[in-house]
Order: structure tokens, then sequence, then C-alpha cells
């Protein structure tokens, strides 16, 4: 149904949930209860009828009984053709078999063919089939092809991707491995890894030559086997491709059939292929040799290695060295173009193997291309070794076969210069006892900084062999380990500050007792706080703090808004984590005090700005960041200098004026809590102090929404009519509007705590708001029902002629609830009602609120002023009612609604004496029309308008070319005149509405094709073309220049005028 068709349709009802219920269980009887024939082809208002549920719930008998019936099968529904959407909606085949057999649409012009939508919607087999016997298995031009459509696909299953294809390669003569623009499909399907797919393209004749060699790698020697047979058969893979999965008979063959094996790589192919045992690979070998194979020929993929190396990275040898032997035997190398076999055996732990090779002569220092030595495979993590044990007993072997430990190995990967002691790479991954058993064996080995570190850093280091080591070079400097990313410099470490950052206590106490002149702070951070945080014992951070010479040193911290602070503020701000024992904290304070730390300290803001603190205390952190009462802490402060009401920092305000007014995690009852106990400590509140934004502590704790606070300063003597701040508001406004993020039933408290204690409930501010008006502006509802409970005025008209209830259409934001804006907004203007407001009020400057809800587009308002019986013929202050602002300027939604109310009144007629068909004019666009049409034939009076401006010249003024045809004919003149000597085409020209000037000239160019006088002036000789200059619409000039407007009238008409742009008399002067 169009809109228009909703919009005559007052009766409408909404959707039959018991229809649509009936036609998703295909219940045909159910269907025939609660559907009238008459009404088969209604839509509901979702502009569905019940065809299209049938459809959507492919539901066949239902949409059988509908189509016989006289249901009507539209070409399109939600943009595809009927065929398209039933395979979108995954329809069964009986379905899509019925609907084709009707002629249903099958594809739209720029839509999607069937096949384009089953390859993107289709669940079973079925649908695929329907589609290439019916639309056949060409894809559009351009597009990829068929078959890698299928293979990469994210939506089609395994199992349906196999079947499609089966059924393209078999039965539609689909050549799998042609397409021209895309990778071979066995290629693309190695790539993405979709092993078992690829396993099926090779059963249906996929080519696997480019993938061939590393099958393997991927594939069960098992599976291998299993697939042999279709690989071989496939007379698209070559034998020098697919070697590596050839059986004995076929290798051989292949071998035999060469005439030059130089270079072929037969022996390495035959070293790593799985299909082979070892006397198989012998006789290979020989045959190959024999026809010219060099033993020590290399691999041309990826690093160049001979067959002996090959052989023992793909296989575990063992005592079974039969082909191994005849390698080596027939002049094969261990150690060969910079690899060497041994690492492999090492390697695997190939004990066995290992002691073979020695006997065969690998050299066991040999310095690989990498600059490995056999010391890498040894501690590599993925070595095959089952325990430490074997590691060791693998360590002995090499050490009594010549292994030197002082050759430097490559151990880091991508380092610039790679030349690692032993002693480090064995600190960085070996196990701790492969550790030990290295310095036992070599007491006399050097320990880099870096093996310390490592050894200090790992937990699973034991404390004895840490000690052991750390003993070997304890003044070891790590240079440049510690970061401050505020400042982006670098600072020395030592192993105190390593074992402190690995968490390692009991190491910190032995490096303290040990070695006492060793440096005891970082300046990068708090070495004392670092033990707080890991919760060491509370004797080792006093060493900590009897370590460091400079307690009052500054850390930087916070990289995106940086402060400074001393141990000390740190250890009172604490961390968010975890709770510091309060005697505890006390005592590391007074620690920290007697060593020469400063306690009334400052967290220092790097960045300063003039409207936030500069500074924050230490009283500010205490509260703040704890958020509990700590009188012992309070207590140890106030006893070493900190004041709570001592303006400080660049705002000139106390440290409890800041809690209060600025940190909304401290608590209404935490800071009541604090204000009591400084009092009993004889510190009194400044209650006329102001910071340098003009608020006092009374308004800070206004704006944070403090009720307790709030009645403790009034019985201390707070001024409550006070006025400050950074708005000058009262302190009722900035309870409401200061802060949108405070707890709503907290604002509500406060408003009722400030109104209780006199504050004025109908004072006015700066925005020309009483505090009811504010909450409501501002979104405020808990706030605004606990003023309507106090007798605040619902119908307050201010200086701009609003009151309460515009506002809460106005406003834009609302605290209560953001993200449900209208559902708040909504329930304060029934709670506005409800408390006697007048919401049909509008005034000289701002229309009532149901036309007001139309104009800001706010649904849900609209929907709850209807509900809440206003008169919806209420008038503005030009006599329009709501449906004439919906017409003219709202969307059709509010039409709608509006019109299927028996109450609204279609014959009024505003103060410029418009009736509603002028409202109609005004909308310009394709509704316009269908309105106009509307009225027209109810017979609704049309009136001739304010001084002599009629619908017609409405037409023009808005430019509307929708109604142009039925208006003009209701006019016999088309170049009637209003009182000011416009004509309806002057008006086109010359309005000063926002409408694109192509719209404008299609409607003048109406006006001309309709006898409209182009030349036609004004009394003081202005035209057309004049109006159009003077409003500065250069095509529309040009369009009345090429339709004959006089140039020279306009031009004599223009000089006479001041103000009028030199180009655009020039401009005039050349079209002459």
């Amino acid at each position: 149904m169009s809109l228009f068709k909703k919009f005559f349709n007052f009766d409408s009802s909404p959707k039959d949930n018991d229809l649509i219920e009936a036609i998703n269980s295909n219940n045909v009887s159910k269907v025939q209860k609660v559907l009238q024939i008459e009404d088969i082809n209604k839509e509901d208002e979702d502009l569905k009828r019940p065809i299209d549920y049938a459809l959507m719930y492919s539901s066949l008998d239902v949409a059988k009984y509908l189509i016989d019936n006289g249901a009507v099968l539209d070409d399109r529904i939600e943009g595809q053709s009927v065929i398209c959407y039933l395979i979108s909606k995954n329809a069964s085949l009986q379905m899509l078999e019925y609907v084709y057999s009707l002629g249903a649409s099958c594809e739209l012009e720029y839509s999607k063919t069937p096949l384009e939508t089953a390859l993107e919607f289709a669940k079973d087999f079925a649908t695929f089939e329907f589609v290439f016997k019916n639309f056949g298995t060409k894809t559009k031009e351009g597009a990829r092809g068929l078959i890698h459509e299928i293979i990469d696909s994210k939506k089609l299953s395994l199992d349906l991707k196999v079947k499609v294809l089966t059924v393209l390669v078999k039965e539609y003569n689909f050549d799998i491995n042609h397409h021209p623009s895309e990778l071979p499909v066995a290629t693309r399907t190695f790539n993405t890894k979709d092993i078992e797919l690829l396993k099926e393209l090779i059963k249906l004749g996929a080519c696997i030559n480019s993938i061939a060699e590393q099958l393997p790698n991927h594939l069960t020697q098992k599976e291998i086997k299993e697939l042999s047979s279709y690989v071989l058969n496939n007379k698209l893979n070559k034998a020098e491709y697919i070697i590596g999965l050839l059986d004995f008979d076929s290798f051989k063959q292949y071998i035999e059939s060469l005439d030059d094996i130089k270079d072929k790589q037969i022996l390495i192919y035959i070293s790593k292929s799985m299909m082979l045992h070892d006397k198989q690979r012998v006789q290979l070998a020989q045959i190959a040799l024999q026809k010219g194979a060099n033993i020590n020929e290399l691999n041309n993929d990826g690093h160049s290695v001979n067959a002996v190396y090959t052989y023992t990275a793909h296989f575990t040898i063992g005592t079974n060295i039969t082909y191994l032997d005849f390698l080596l035997e027939n002049g094969a190398k261990i150690e060969y173009n910079q690899y060497s076999a041994f690492f492999n055996v090492v390697k695997d732990n190939d004990v066995k193997c290992v002691k073979y090779l020695i006997k065969k002569g690998a050299d066991v220092n040999f310095v690989n291309y990498f600059r490995n030595t056999v010391v890498n495979l040894l501690i590599h993590p993925n070595s095959n070794f089952k325990n430490v044990k074997e590691r060791i007993a693998m360590f002995d072997i090499l050490l009594e076969n010549g292994l030197d430990i002082n050759i430097p190995i490559s151990h880091y990967q991508n380092a610039k210069t790679n030349d690692t002691e032993i002693i480090e790479a064995f600190a960085d991954i070996a196990d701790a006892k492969l550790i030990e058993h290295l310095i036992t064996k070599f007491p006399s080995i050097k320990v880099n900084e870096l093996a310390i570190e490592y050894v200090i850093k790992r937990e699973d280091i034991p404390f004895d062999l840490k000690k052991r080591i750390i003993e070997k070079n304890p003044y070891v400097v790590f240079e440049n380990m510690d970061y401050c990313e505020v400042r982006e410099e670098r600072f020395d470490s030592n192993i105190l500050g390593v074992a402190i950052i690995s968490k390692d206590e009991k190491l910190v106490n032995y490096i303290l007792d040990t070695y006492s002149d060793i440096k005891g702070y970082s300046e990068a951070y708090s070495y004392i706080m670092k033990a707080v945080y890991y919760k060491f014992d509370i004797q080792t951070i006093k060493k900590l703090i009897k370590a460091d010479p400079d307690l009052n040193r500054e850390y930087y911290i916070f990289p995106n808004e940086p402060e400074t602070q001393t141990v000390v503020s740190s250890l009172i701000r604490g961390y968010d984590n975890f709770e510091i024992d309060e005697d505890v904290k006390v005592e590391l304070l007074q620690c920290l005090k007697d060593n020469g730390a400063i306690i009334d300290t400052y967290l220092n803001k790097v960045n300063k700005t003039k409207t936030h603190l500069d500074r924050v205390g230490i009283l500010i952190n205490q509260v703040v960041n704890r958020l509990k009462f700590e009188p012992k802490v309070l207590d140890f402060l106030l006893d070493n200098g900190v004041d709570p009401y001592k303006p400080v920092a660049n705002l000139n305000e106390s440290q409890m004026h800041s809690i209060i007014n600025r940190f909304r995690l401290a608590s209404d009852e935490l800071c009541l809590q604090h204000l009591e106990y400084f009092e009993s400590k004889g510190y009194k509140v400044d209650l006329e102090h102001k910071n340098s934004f003009d608020t006092d502590i009374f308004l800070g704790a206004c704006m944070m929404n403090r009720p307790k606070v709030l009645k403790w300063l009034i019985n201390k003597g707070a001024n409550i009519d006070v006025i400050g701040g950074f708005d000058n508001s009262p302190a009722l406004h900035k309870a409401i509007s200061n802060y949108n993020d405070n707890d709503n039933i907290a604002r509500a408290e406060t408003v009722k705590v400030l109104v209780q204690a006199g504050c004025d409930i109908e004072q006015v501010d700066v925005e020309q708001f009483t505090p009811l008006m504010s909450a409501a502006n501002y979104g405020c509802f808990e706030a605004l029902k606990v003023l309507l409970d106090l007798n605040a005025n619902a119908n307050f008209v201010n200086e701009e002629g609003q009151t309460a209830a515009h506002r809460a259409i106005l406003g834009q934001e609302t605290y209560d609830d953001e993200e449900n804006s209208q559902l708040v907004r909504s329930k304060m203007l029934a709670a506005l009602k409800d408390a006697g407001a007048n919401l049909d009020m509008g005034s000289n400057d701002i229309v009532p609120v149901l036309h007001l809800s139309i104009l800001e587009n706010k649904r849900e308002i609209f929907d709850v002023l209807l509900k809440l019986q206003l008169d919806i013929n209420a008038k503005d202050m030009n006599g329009r009612t709501a449906i004439m602002i919906a017409i003219a300027y709202g969307e059709m939604y509010y039409v709608n609604r509006l019109m299927s109310n028996k109450e609204v009144d279609l014959n009024v007629i505003d103060s410029n004496n418009e009736s509603i068909h002028f409202s109609a004019v005004m909308r310009s666009d394709n509704n316009s029309e269908k309105m106009l049409k509307f009225f027209l034939q109810n017979g609704i009076e049309l009136t001739s308008g304010r001084d002599g401006l009629s619908l017609l010249h409405v037409v023009g003024y808005y430019a509307n070319i929708y109604v142009f045809d039925i208006v003009k004919e209701l006019f016999e003149d088309i170049n009637i005149k209003d009182s000011q000597g416009f004509t309806p085409l002057m008006w086109a020209c010359y309005s000063n509405l926002d409408i694109e000037e192509e719209k404008r000239i299609e409607v003048i160019k109406l006006f001309l094709e309709n006898g409209a006088n182009i030349n036609e002036r004004l009394d003081n000789g202005m035209n057309a073309l004049a109006l159009s200059v003077l409003a500065g619409f250069a095509n529309v000039a040009n369009t009345l220049i090429e339709n004959n407007c006089d140039v020279q009238v306009a031009l004599n008409s223009l000089n006479s005028l001041e103000g009028v742009s030199t180009e655009a008399l020039q401009y005039l002067k050349s079209r002459l």
C-alpha cells in the first residue's frame, strides 16, 4: 500500500496476528476463517498482503488457496523478482516449482539472477537443481566463474559445495580446471587451508601440479594413498610435479623414462617421499646414480640442502640406517652447502643416529648458514626431548665429543647482530637444571647482563641458582631498561629493579642485605610503590624506603593527562584493585616521614589549564581515590600540616571544596562523614569563600547533587539565595542543569532539600528558565516530579513565550536517560498534564506542543500527546491546527495519525485566510498531489488566501510541480495578481524559500507552457527577470532570458534600485 492509500484508509486496523500465525503454520482452514475474500489483496500497516506472508513462510497450501481466490502476485518483492525472493527465504522446492509454474517474475533489471541469489542464500541441493534446470548455469557477463564462486563461498556448507560441484562437472560438463582469470582451484583451496574441500576437488579431477609437493605436509600418508589413484589417473597431473606422491613402480618408471637426470632433484624426492620404504629408496637411488645423478645434488625449494639433510629432516632414523648408510657410502656429505644433517637428528633426540653420525665424521661444532650451532637444537623448545634429563644427556654426548661452548650462536630472530653467548641463550629458554648443569660443568663461565636479567625474571629458576648466577656479576647495569612514557625517556636499572618488577620479594631482600651499596631507586617509577602493589611484606618495603636517598622525587604518570607525584601521594592514592590496610599505610607514611619525605604533597598537572585544578592535594587523593573513611590516615595528615579548608591550587578552593564540587566518585555520605570529622577536629568550613568560578562550597554541593551535604551546610548557615558559578545560576538551577551524569534520584532529592530549605521555586535564571522549565529542558524527569509535587507553576510562561511543556520537547539533552530520550520527555509531558499544565497553549512566539512535536519530528512524544486528550484542533499564533502543520511540514506518519482521528477538523481556515489546501501545496512533494485531490473531491472549502495570495500563487512560491495541473484548472487567469501585483510566475522566480533552482525552473516552464506572461510587470516596472536577479537565482535568470523575458526592462528597473550588485547589472547588459 502506498503512503497515500494509508492516508485514506482511516479505519485500517493493525495487522492481524491470528492471520499471520495461520499463514505461518500453513493452516488453510484457519486462514479461511480469519480472512475475508474481499480483503485478500489488502495490505496491513507494514504494506504486506496475505500472499506476501505465504511466500515469506513458504506456506504452499495457503499460497495456492490465495492464488485460487484472486490474490495478485506482484513482479517485485522487496526489490527482488518473486523467484529470487523465494530463494532468499529458502522456500521449499515445491513452492518454487508452483510459483514458477504461475509465470512469476524470475529476473529483474539491475537485480540479482536466481543463480546469484542461490549462491548467496540457498541451503539445500534441491534449490540449485531447480535453478540449473530452469535458468541454466551461466553467470552474468563479467562475473567470476561459477566453479570459483562455489569454492570461495562462505555461506555454502562443504557437503552442499561438493554436491553442486559434482553435478556441474558430471552432468553439465564443467571444466573444473579452466578459468583464465582465476587461480587454479587446487591452488586457491590449498591457500585457504580448506583441505577437506581440496580432497573432494582432487576426486573431481582438479589438477594439483602447483601444490603437489606441499601436500605431504598437510595430508596423512593414509589420505595420500586414498587420493593417489585419482592423482595418477588425472592426465593433467605431470609426473615431475607429483613425484612425491608416486608409488615405487610409478617412481621407477618415471626415473627410467628420463633421458637427462641432471638437476631433476631425484634423490631429494626419493629421500622425502612418504610412499616409499628404505629398501625401495635404495633401489631407486641406485638407478638414479647409474643415470648420472649427483649424490650431493641440492633441492631448489627454499634453502638448498642435499639428500642426507632432506632424509634426516623428514624421518626419525634410529637404527634404520639402510638408506642413510647408502647415501654416506656413496659420497653424500653430512655437512654440505652450509647445512648439517647432524642438526636434524639432535633436534629429533635421535641418540643412536647422533652417535652414528659422529662416528661417520659429523662436526659437533659446525656453524650453519644461520650461524646456529647444534646448541640451538639442544635448547629449542620444539626439539623432541621428553624431559630435561634427555637434554642433559644429549648435552653430555656433545661435550664428550668436543662441543665448544665458547662458540657464539644465533639466538634471536631479526636481530641486527646475533653473537649470543651460550649462557645467555640457556638463561633465556633452557630448563633450570640444564642451566645449573652448564655452570656446574664450567664454574668460571662469564655471565653477561642479559643472562642475569633472564634468570632473575624467570619464576622457574630456583632461588639458590639465581644467587649463584647473580654473584658472578652483581653490579651489572641494565642500560635503558626503565621507560617513562610521559617523559619519553629511558633510564638504567639493576638487579634490584629487575627483582622488584619480577615480584621476587625473597630475592629483593637478598640483594638489599647482601649488596647494601646497590642503587635503591629508579627515575622512571617508585621501587617502594611497586613493592606495595606487589604486596611485599612491610619490613621489605621499609628496607626499600631506607635504601632510597630522595623520597621526595617526582614521578611522571598518566601519558594522556600527565601529572607528577611523589611516593607519599602515590601511597595515599593507592591502587584500584586492592586495598592497603589503614594501619600499614600509616606505618609506612611514618617511615617515609622519618626518612625525609614531605607529607603535605600534591599531584601536579604537567599541562596546566585555567579551568581545571593544576594540582591535587594529598587529602583529595585520600578521599577520592580510596572512597572510604580512614580516620587514622586523616589524623596523620592533619598532624602533619594538611588543612582541609585552606585554599590551594590555581582555582583558589580548599581540598574539601574540590572533593564536594568536582569528584563524583566520592559519595554524598562519604563527603558528609569527612565534613563532620574535620569539624570534630576543630576545622570549621568557610561558607563564604568562593573559588575563581564564583562558586562557594554550597553551590558546589548543589552542582554535584549532594543532598546530605547540603542539609549539613544549610544547618551551618549556608546562604541558600547565593547566585554564582560559571553560569551565574541560583542553587536550584545548578542542582538541575550543571552535570548530566549525576544520579537521577540524587538530583531529585537535592531539588527537594533546596525547596524545603526555602529556595525560590519560581526563580528565573539567565536562560529564562524556572527550575521546572530547567528540569523539562534537560530531561530530568525525577526532578520535575518533585517540583510538581512541591507545587511548581506548570503554566509559567517566560519572556520567549515558552512553558515547561515546550522545553520538554525542545531540550537537546536528556540527563535521566539519553538513550530513551523521547520516552523520558513523554513521561514529563504526561506529568505536566496531570499537574494542570495547559498543553494546548501556545504564544505569539511559539506553537502549541502538539504542533511542536511534529515540527521537531518527535514521534513518541507526538503519540503520547494524542493519548493525553489534547485539543487536536488547537490553533497556533497564525491560526494553524496540527493537521495543517503536519501536511505542510511533517512526515506522512503525522498526517496519517491525525487524519485517522475522528476529531480532526479539515475545514479549518487559518489567520491568513488559508484553508487546508494551502498546506498541501506548501508540502511540495509527491504526496501533496494526492492530498489536494482528496480535499477537493470531498468538498472542503477552498479559500482565496490573504492579500490576494491565491493557491496558484502558493504553487509558484513553493515551486510545487506536483499539483500544478490540478491548481491551474481552478483559475481562469494564470496571470492572476496578488495585492502587491505579483503573478504566480513572479513568485516562482523570487520566493525566499530554500528550493533547488532546477525545481524552480521546472515550475516556471510549466507556467510558461500554460500561458503565463513572462513580461508582466510590477508597479515599479520590475519583471520576472529583474526579480530573479534580485534574488540571486542565476540559472532562473538564464532560463527567463532564453524564453525571451525583456532584459532591457529588467535592467532599467534594477538600475533605479540601490544595493544591486555591479556584477548583476553587468550580466544583464551582456545579455542585451
